[in-house]
């Protein structure tokens, strides 16, 4: 292979290894997911990239360095991330059986209910996940009264030293989604969620006498790596060009010779 040949399969693989520094931790979100992802790995010191997912038309993906894809994937879990979307009653209502049955209908818009609700405890800030678990009775079809009353179950997880919403406010606003339902028969669970802190050899790593971040210094070892082998391809095309001048003279014929 020529000097030429080897300085250009350097450099692709020097571009190979830039394009494989990142990777995806998390794809097929919306817009709203997306950006909740990318600021939460913000808090907790990871750079990350938004970026339309090719798997999934008209959503995202997030996507973070290689090393930093375990912190990333571990700070996602720990705040509940991606946010769990369960059907709300539209969604559900409708769906599953050509003719469901009065029973089937009644548990697909409990499921709608509980879902609309989820998403609704989930738009407030400060609030990483929640889920809302309801037991209304079914009505008899002979127009019986059901005997029993309808209950509800909510987990709340939230980031911070106190819940962003009182169990006062969380049995007021169910109670109102569901009818008969009476204050003391919702039960409130709320889970607090440190803020995941990065350790601290992540923050700063040192490439020479330089600090940077370890993302960054990634970045900055392939950049130099690419650079060294672009210096090395010219200084051979020179040392190649000096060479060719040189034998130039010497393979022509003196110009008085033939005299």
């Amino acid at each position: 292979m020529s000097r030429r040949g080897s300085a250009t399969a350097a450099i692709a693989a020097a571009i190979c290894l830039l394009a494989g520094c990142s990777v995806p931790v998390a794809g097929s979100l919306d817009e709203r997911d997306a950006n909740q992802v990318a600021v939460a790995l913000q808090n907790v010191g990871i750079e990350s990239s938004k970026e339309a997912d090719p798997a999934a038309e008209g959503h995202y993906r997030i996507v973070v360095s290689r090393d930093d894809a375990p912190s990333a994937i571990a700070a996602m879990r720990d705040h509940d991330l991606p946010p769990r979307h369960a059907p709300g009653v539209v969604d559900s209502i409708g769906k599953g059986s050509l003719v469901p049955s009065p029973l089937a209908e009644h548990a697909q818009y409990v499921a709608g209910v509980a879902g609309d609700l989820e998403r609704t405890l989930g738009t407030i800030d400060g609030v990483l996940g929640a889920r809302v678990h309801l037991s209304i009775p079914h009505a008899n079809p002979l127009g019986d009264k059901p005997t029993d009353k309808p209950t509800a179950a909510v987990l709340i997880k939230y980031a911070g030293s106190a819940p962003p919403i009182s169990e006062s406010e969380v049995r007021r606003l169910v109670c109102g989604s569901v009818s008969s339902l009476a204050p003391e028969n919702v039960a409130v669970v709320t889970l607090s969620r440190p803020a995941s802190a990065a350790p601290p050899d992540r923050q700063l790593a040192h490439f020479g006498p330089i600090a940077v971040t370890r993302t960054s210094a990634l970045w900055l070892r392939v950049h130099l790596g690419a650079t060294f082998v672009l210096l090395l391809g010219l200084v051979g095309a020179v040392v190649f060009l000096w060479l060719r001048l040189r034998r130039v003279p010497e393979q022509q014929p003196a110009g008085g010779e033939g005299l």
